[in-house]
């Protein structure tokens, strides 16, 4: 909203601090980046923040994570999930996530509803520039690499050993069936048909109607980040993982999804954009194994969620898709709806005929917001 100039911000930040934190005194805030629209799927800026706690006199920079309320990219998208998941998290104190702070649902302090967490430092492996070309990883040796990278994939591999009904109970959702795959899958289905707005997407159909009919009867239920990839984390410059970020598809469901999603972005940030992998990095089988090491179980039909991580990244495609449009990037008549790197790939998985693209695909790729705006 427009009237929401950075001194009315700060001084919205600090009232409400003062109500969400009764332990802190004289609280001061200050704008550090307060230019709103940063984000893929949210408004996020920095402020800095002086207070006094029963320790003494404390200072620290805050991330403030609004959540706009059309051009929904993410079906379903929900703040208030994304602030029990990384509060459930933080008090559990056994996973790196940034320092929780609180959320406000309504938009009566921001215009929109927000969520406020503790800024992590380090670094993130970006996707733009992509990080097997540029960046902290280029200059590494390769056993740095794979050392970084077996941190994270152990990280969130731990996730597998929670039991969902230990704190997670918010993330059931039973309009959309039992806990666990079928939840998954319901849930899925029902982005799909927001997604479609009754338009013909042979391929993302075709991709949605598979992975109902072929899930398998064997899958655990188990608490999901739902967005692990190198851009999400937070490496320290020893390459250890300071902290994980960017909880919006928090979901319950296998916990191979979290797996085959890592590789799924692994494999768009190397062979599908035809660059290189750095050496060092884990491949395939490795990353398998590490998972499966730092999980205490087999991955399973990992064939199957495959498909499903690139039905699921296919239908964030086509909310990007619409947003694009929605905001005069590109035209209607642009044909990467139906043509794009992720509807590729499901052809390729389903024995479809190959999608071709072109120029349309190049201008929808260059209009997106870099995914690694997202950072806490």
């Amino acid at each position: 909203m427009d009237y929401l100039t950075p001194d009315r911000i700060t001084t919205q930040l600090q009232l409400w601090l003062a109500s969400e934190k009764p332990d802190w005194r004289d609280i001061v805030v200050r704008p550090l980046d307060v230019t709103l629209g940063a984000g893929f799927s949210a408004d996020i800026f920095f402020v800095d923040v002086d207070y006094v706690d029963p320790a003494g006199p404390q200072n620290q920079t805050l991330v403030v994570r609004r959540q706009p309320m059309d051009l929904e990219v993410v079906f379903g998208s929900s703040l208030a999930l994304q602030g029990k998941m990384m509060a459930a998290l933080y008090a559990r104190g056994d996973l790196p996530v940034p320092p929780w702070i609180g959320m406000h649902l309504d938009p009566d302090i921001l215009g929109l509803p927000f969520l406020v967490m503790g800024k992590v430092e380090g670094e993130c492996a970006k996707q733009k520039p992509n990080y097997n070309l540029d960046g902290w990883l280029v200059d590494m040796t390769p056993d740095q690499r794979r050392a970084s990278f077996t941190n994270a994939i152990t990280a969130f591999a731990t996730l597998a050993t929670i039991d969902w009904r230990d704190g997670f109970e918010f993330l059931a959702q039973p309009d959309n069936g039992a806990p666990g795959l079928d939840q998954y899958v319901g849930a899925l289905e029902a982005w799909h048909r927001a997604a479609g707005q009754g338009r013909p997407m042979p391929i993302v159909d075709t991709a949605m109607t598979y992975v109902r009919a072929n899930m398998p009867a064997d899958a655990g239920v188990n608490v999901l980040w739902g967005d692990p990839t190198p851009s999400n984390v937070m490496f320290a410059p020893d390459g250890s993982v300071n902290a994980l970020i960017d909880w919006e598809l928090a979901a319950l469901g296998p916990a191979e999804l979290d797996l085959a999603w890592w590789l799924y972005f692994d494999d768009l940030f190397g062979r599908r954009f035809g660059v290189t992998r750095l050496e060092g990095l884990p491949g395939r089988d490795e990353t398998i194994a590490i998972w499966e090491a730092a999980s205490g179980q087999k991955a399973q039909h990992l064939d199957y969620y495959d498909i499903v991580a690139a039905l699921r990244m296919a239908l964030v495609a086509v909310g990007a898709f619409d947003r694009q449009v929605g905001i005069g990037n590109i035209p209607a008549t642009n044909r990467s709806l139906q043509d794009n790197f992720m509807t590729l790939y499901l052809a390729e998985k389903l024995g479809l005929p190959i999608p071709e693209l072109g120029p349309d695909f190049a201008a929808f790729m260059q209009n997106l917001v870099p995914l690694e705006d997202k950072a806490a």
